[in-house]
């Protein structure tokens, strides 16, 4: 029966060999590449396409054994077989060649027959171990499809649930999209590997998930709070830390950890717990800077958004007060790649209208009317207008303008 068209290999220093395996494969619709030495073997070999090879034992220059070791070494050719044809048949001869990777032995007097079947057996041995691989290399492709598809629906989940507490903060969906996405930029920039990476990403979004603790009252205040307010809303980390204790998932217990040290500062003025240096764990120290940038860039009802300038220069004065000089190093290096991730996780209008109307109808709910109708004044088109007087970046401890203290 004609056989498929399978490469064949000889390495042989001798011509007579060659014609005799001439005569003996191409018969049987082998294809037959001949070579002399082990250094030609090596090379044909390096191109591809072989699917077997018979090597001779003792030749000029590189042996069988040497040429046997670096055919296998090479990561596209473990698995083709290699026969050794050799007159020199000794058992240290067999013992050497197999710990060199050699699959096969024939004798240079073998019969005819044998030589063939012994043929047709590694090539199908090896045809078997191709569909393997093949099979085994799709299957990585779906569980790698399939872990990026749960991972994605595991940040979909995280971020809608984590939408729960920016609900009813002065807060869009994007925000935690944005945050979480700057913070593992960073964490790339400062050398973390990409396990890291996404326990940031997953973990970040629920950075401020405490604040369902915090009263609308105090939560939506557009004015400066009380020193009682005060110590009430600096209450959310340590809430929000609870809330995700005892789970078993280290996305959670990192996020945890970044729940309850977002807010402390690198000279030891944050809260709640007063960290300074290195006592913050470096996933807090990241995420606080990521929040922050993004709550100065972000348009809010009791605030304008900072222009990037303005930021930046926000941001420079905090390092080694607010921020880790490392951490702020890394975001300016980070810099260029935060532009992007902000203009890719844009607040909608429908965010803005969303985030606008559910502000007020609280508001309405815990202040005076002439303060909520002051607030609510709407523009000739119809627009809500922001009041630059009640703005908690512009007045009071807890968000001025143009210090780090801004951000609460």
């Amino acid at each position: 029966m004609q056989q498929s068209k399978a490469n064949i290999l000889l390495v042989d220093d001798e011509p007579a060999i060659h014609r005799l395996m001439q005569h003996i494969l191409e018969r049987e619709g082998y294809r037959l590449l001949s070579v002399y030495s082990g250094e030609e073997a090596l090379g044909i070999v390096a191109q591809g396409g072989i699917d077997l090879v018979i090597l001779d034992l003792s030749m000029p220059g590189m042996d069988g054994f040497e040429v046997a070791r670096q055919i296998k070494e090479q990561p596209q050719a473990f698995l083709i077989p290699i026969i050794l044809f050799t007159g020199r048949d000794t058992v240290e001869n067999h013992a050497k060649a197999l710990e060199m990777g050699v699959d096969d032995f024939l004798s240079k007097t073998e019969h005819k027959e044998v030589i063939l079947a012994r043929v047709r057996l590694h090539l199908k041995l090896k045809r078997m171990h191709g569909r393997l691989a093949d099979y085994q290399s799709n299957l990585e492709k779906k569980v790698e499809q399939q872990t990026w598809q749960l991972k994605t629906a595991s940040l979909e989940t995280i971020v809608k649930l984590s939408a729960a507490s920016e609900f009813r903060d002065n807060e869009t969906g994007a925000h935690i999209r944005r945050m979480s996405h700057y913070a593992a930029a960073i964490a790339k920039t400062m050398g973390f590997n990409k396990r890291v990476q996404e326990s940031i990403l997953y973990s970040s979004p629920m950075h401020d998930i405490g604040k369902i603790g915090i009263p609308d009252c105090i939560l939506l205040k557009p004015g400066p709070l009380t020193d009682k307010e005060w110590k009430i809303m600096k209450r959310h980390p340590q809430i929000g830390a609870s809330i995700l204790s005892g789970a078993q998932s280290g996305f959670i217990r990192m996020a945890e950890m970044i729940a309850l040290t977002h807010h402390e500062k690198w000279d030891g003025s944050g809260y709640p717990q007063g960290l300074k240096g290195r006592q913050i764990p470096i996933a807090g120290q990241i995420a606080a800077i990521a929040d922050v940038f993004d709550a100065l860039t972000s348009e809010r009802p009791y605030k304008r958004a900072f222009s990037g300038i303005e930021a930046i220069r926000i941001i420079q004065e905090g390092r080694g007060n607010h921020f880790s000089p490392e951490v702020t190093d890394a975001f300016f290096t980070t810099l260029d790649e935060i532009l992007v991730i902000k203009d890719k996780f844009q607040d909608t209008d429908q965010d803005k209208q969303n985030l606008y109307a559910r502000t007020y109808q609280a508001l309405a709910k815990d202040v005076p009317p002439q303060i909520y109708q002051a607030a609510s004044k709407t523009s000739k088109n119809g627009s809500v207008e922001k009041q630059p007087a009640s703005s908690r970046f512009q007045e009071g401890r807890s968000r001025p303008p143009v210090s780090l203290t801004s951000v609460g």
